[in-house]
């Protein structure tokens, strides 16, 4: 033992010898170890599955082909400079159905500094990329951590034990690998209170400014909530701060605090203002409308206050080390004086917690979420830093105080049926240990340095063993088995190399229109440079999805920025020039009228041209306001859209007429209902996968659709989603239906499902229902579109089309030969980003068909040219440019003043 002392104390001497950058280096070698250990064992079930971090929903169709996106994107830009061309793409007509570059993906990482990276590693290799930076950010989460805690001077192994807490908290392990931006905040936030805690000191603003640039950078989303922690921050400690004057104080203050954050937030401007108003002009609409403000309900109550310590995390749990349980104790029972405001921090952070209004306000107004734990995450950890000298030296009052607390917990675990779990009764477990430990280790001469550190050294073990056993009761398969909802480790570079959008590139750099394939993967046409109508990125143009929603269509899934493409509805297709159809051999029902076999593949895939395709530019002689059409459904809309266009207001052509319909409305018989009963605009599903199936006469020659009206699934109760299945003639469909207490419900009453075209009458349609309960449905119609003027309408269309298109670096040329005034549509979606010329001269750019770009053209040739720029983006170079020159007068003077400081000291002798 004599030993051991001794090698200890001269550890302990090599650490108090070592200053500046060599004790810094210490720590972080110190706190490296020990997340790599902590790491290794909480994150196990992934390394020892073969597993990614690439979550199967979102990760794998949003974040992992946006950072492929990313990669490409820069190294072509790197390859342009290499050749003497300075090109930087803001518009993408793959991306999104056509959308701009910054607005769209700064959700998802561009312009996090550490996606840069992605520059520099092949597409076959970015898939370890993701695995790579998701650890880095984890790590530097922990590395934040410190800092905050250094700069306020606490003991370097009482921050390590925080740490722990923090990075492997339950936010942390469920939110990580599920979406790797999620991170952020947990690195920025610590940087944030850092610097603003010098800006209220009045010490230098520098560190503030640069980590809201920073965070502003990774996206608003984030830096909204962070920025309402940081306002509640300041008004707590304020009265810490300042004692006297505190009305002049706190002007001053405020004056600080806002310049020094518009400075950072201008830094940013360039991709923060672009991505601000991308959102505002999104698709990412809606929000739950049946939810109660003021309460979660008593189950979430009864469940979540013990997944405080013990619960796997999940989107509401905090789940920590049990010893955050006690440090709560202690800081409420014993502390007084300067922990005071972490007391009036955790109260406010507990009501945002247990109110779903608290939710709300952080989710922007949309809907209740608990995102924003990561914040009281970090302040529940704090406190344990605090509170650790104390815990580390329990007397005897506050061991007993401690035992009472563990002995009610684990009365009601144990009492309470309903509550008792493996989880809970494994929080006991860590509770009673963490415990025993604490008081075990109260020994005699326990100022002793050798007993203090043993103690530390125990304690922060036990918080290893703790957080790891959190994470692998959650990802293990034989427990949470979250794991089973990662990808295999390498799947997903091989998924994207070998999706169908790969068989379409070469078609693709013919330029001459979009492709359509229910087969295709949402997302990865923007990687392969494929234009085509699936996009499921959380900011996308809002004229999309406002578009799929005035047709009915069903690609337009529960959420509003979801869409799986166009239904292979014929008309709506046309109208967003598409050219060629994709589909697996055997699946020749799905294909639209009037497309022609071109190929079959190797990989048994059969690819269709259009026959009857829109060049991106078509015109109209004739056209029709919104309100002509409001009362219009889907189909008859469809069937208007390609006569006259749709446009918000009167312009100088000639104006159609509402003509009359070529649609039928089929009559049908209810044909058999199992287990189902509908009845005055109530549909009663009395078991799950409930069957109605509809007897009809659909003609031949015609595309049918079955539209169901009025549909509502909220009576199911709860934040319902459900696929409908309908199957007609070896077509299948699903459609997407969200109640209204669905986080993102977006007020949608009306499907129109397409059954199809087939040259062959058709009789029969099931309808499938898979959850029991009761359905709202208003009414179902049966439609039947006749296309023997089909080929006529499109023939108009495209007789006067625009010619020699090119499409370069945000912009697009060609020219059109009009023998009367025309409204020329390109199918391209609306911004407000686009400018138009014709002829050389300025022109206003129309909204047509609710989505696409319009221009009204005089009888003529014209020469048509159109550039993007990013909203926002020249505003944003501005602000920047000013910001910077803020920034370095500031530090210029800083550095006089420090100066004549000097100069003064020097002549004083002091």
């Amino acid at each position: 033992m004599g030993r051991v002392r001794q090698k200890w104390e001269n550890y302990l001497g090599l650490w108090r010898n070592l200053t500046g950058r060599k004790r810094v280096l210490f720590y972080i070698l110190h706190y490296t170890v020990l997340f790599a250990v902590t790491f290794l064992l909480a994150y196990s079930p992934f390394l020892l599955g073969g597993k990614s971090f690439i979550w199967y929903k979102d990760a794998r169709n949003q974040h992992y082909p946006t950072l492929v996106y990313i990669g490409r994107y820069l190294r072509q830009i790197i390859w342009d400079l290499l050749h003497g061309e300075i090109a930087f793409p803001l518009f993408d007509l793959n991306l999104a159905m056509g959308s701009d570059v910054i607005a769209t993906l700064n959700w998802f990482g561009f312009g996090d500094p550490l996606n840069l990276l992605a520059a520099l590693v092949p597409t076959h290799y970015i898939e370890y990329l993701y695995d790579i930076l998701t650890v880095v950010r984890l790590y530097l989460a922990g590395a934040a951590f410190l800092a905050l805690c250094k700069y306020h001077d606490k003991p370097f192994a009482h921050a390590l034990m925080g740490a722990l807490v923090y990075v492997f908290s339950g936010y942390m392990i469920f939110w990580a690998v599920r979406h790797y931006f999620f991170i952020n905040p947990m690195i920025q936030l610590p940087l944030l209170l850092i610097g603003i805690d010098m800006v209220v000191r009045k010490k230098k603003p520098f560190a503030f400014i640069l980590s809201v640039f920073y965070s502003a950078l990774c996206g608003f989303y984030y830096l909204y909530m962070m920025t309402i922690m940081l306002g509640i921050y300041v008004l707590v400690r304020f009265f810490d701060w300042y004692k006297e004057n505190r009305g002049k104080e706190f002007f001053f203050m405020a004056g600080r605090i806002i310049g020094a954050y518009l400075l950072g937030i201008g830094l940013s401007a360039p991709i923060f203002l672009p991505s601000v108003f991308g959102f505002l002009t999104s698709g990412r609409e809606g929000g739950a409308v049946d939810w109660n403000l003021f309460s979660y309900g008593w189950s979430y109550y009864k469940n979540y206050f013990f997944r405080l310590i013990a619960f796997p995390g999940s989107e509401g749990a905090i789940s920590l080390a049990a010893i955050v349980l006690f440090a709560l104790a202690i800081l409420f029972a014993f502390s007084r004086g300067k922990l005071k405001s972490l007391k009036v921090l955790c109260v406010i952070s507990l009501i945002f917690y247990v109110l779903p209004l608290g939710g709300y306000i952080m989710n922007g107004f949309g809907y209740p979420s608990q995102r924003w734990l990561f914040g009281f995450t970090l302040l529940l950890s704090y406190i344990v830093v605090e509170v650790l000298p104390v815990l580390l030296n329990l007397d005897r009052k506050r061991q007993l105080f401690c035992f009472g607390i563990l002995l009610l917990y684990a009365v009601v675990v144990f009492f309470a049926p309903k509550i008792r779990n493996v989880y809970n009764v494994v929080g006991v477990a860590m509770l009673a240990l963490t415990l025993l430990t604490l008081c075990l280790l109260e020994e005699q001469h326990s100022t002793e340095e050798f007993n203090r550190c043993v103690k530390t050294i125990i304690c922060t073990l036990l918080i290893v063993v703790n957080v790891s056993t959190n994470a692998i009761y959650l990802f293990a398969k034989d427990q949470g088995n979250y794991v089973s909802e990662f990808t295999a480790l390498g799947a997903e570079t091989q998924r994207l190399e070998g999706v169908l959008e790969r068989e379409a590139e070469r078609y693709q750099r013919q330029g001459k229109g979009r492709f359509d394939s229910s087969s295709f993967a949402r997302n990865t046409g923007a990687v392969w440079r494929v234009p085509t109508m699936h996009t499921y990125y959380s900011m996308i143009n809002g004229n999309i999805p406002k578009f799929m929603m005035k047709v009915e269509n069903i690609g337009l899934r529960d959420d509003s920025f979801n869409i799986y493409g166009t239904n292979e509805c014929t008309g709506i297709d046309a109208l967003f020039s598409t050219k060629y159809f994709i589909k697996k051999k055997g699946k020749e029902q799905y294909v639209p009228y009037g497309y022609t076999l071109l190929q079959e593949t190797d990989q048994g895939n059969r690819i269709y041209e259009n026959q009857y395709a829109l060049p991106w530019g078509y015109t109209y002689d004739s056209y029709l306001t919104n309100t002509d059409v409001e009362r219009m459904n889907g189909l008859e809309l469809e069937e208007v859209m390609l006569r006259h266009i749709v446009l918000e207001e009167d312009v100088s052509i000639a104006k159609g007429s509402v003509m009359d319909s070529e649609i039928q409305e089929i009559p049908y018989e209810v044909q058999e209902q199992r287990d189902v009963e509908w009845k005055n605009g109530i549909l009663n599903a009395k078991k799950d996968n409930a069957v109605m199936i509809l007897n009809f006469q659909l003609p031949e020659g015609t595309e049918g659709r079955l539209r169901l009206q009025e549909f509502d699934v909220s009576n199911l109760g709860g934040s319902i989603r459900l696929g409908i299945t309908v199957k007609c003639a070896g077509v299948e469909r699903t459609i997407s239906v969200a109640g209204k207490s669905y986080e993102r419900y977006y007020g949608r009453e009306n499907y129109l499902v397409n059954l199809g075209y087939s040259e062959k009458e058709r009789t029969t349609c099931t309808i499938i229902f898979p959850k029991k309960g009761m359905y709202k449905l208003g009414d179902i119609q049966l439609l039947a579109l006749p296309m023997n003027k089909y080929p006529e309408q499109i023939e108009a269309l495209r007789s006067e089309s625009m010619e020699n298109i090119k499409f370069g670096t945000n912009r697009i040329t060609g020219t059109v030969d009009l023998s009367k005034d025309k409204i020329l549509c390109v199918s391209i979606p609306y911004s407000k980003g686009w400018t138009a010329a014709v002829d050389g001269q300025k022109a206003e750019i129309l909204k047509g068909n609710y989505m696409f770009m319009a221009l009204s053209l005089e009888e003529g040739g014209h020469e048509i040219e159109f550039s993007y720029c990013t909203p926002g983006l020249r505003s944003g170079a501005v602000c920047a440019l000013l910001s910077a020159g803020v920034v370095v007068y500031l530090a210029i003077r800083g550095q006089k003043k420090n100066r004549n400081r000097y100069k003064e000291c020097g002549s004083t002798g002091e």
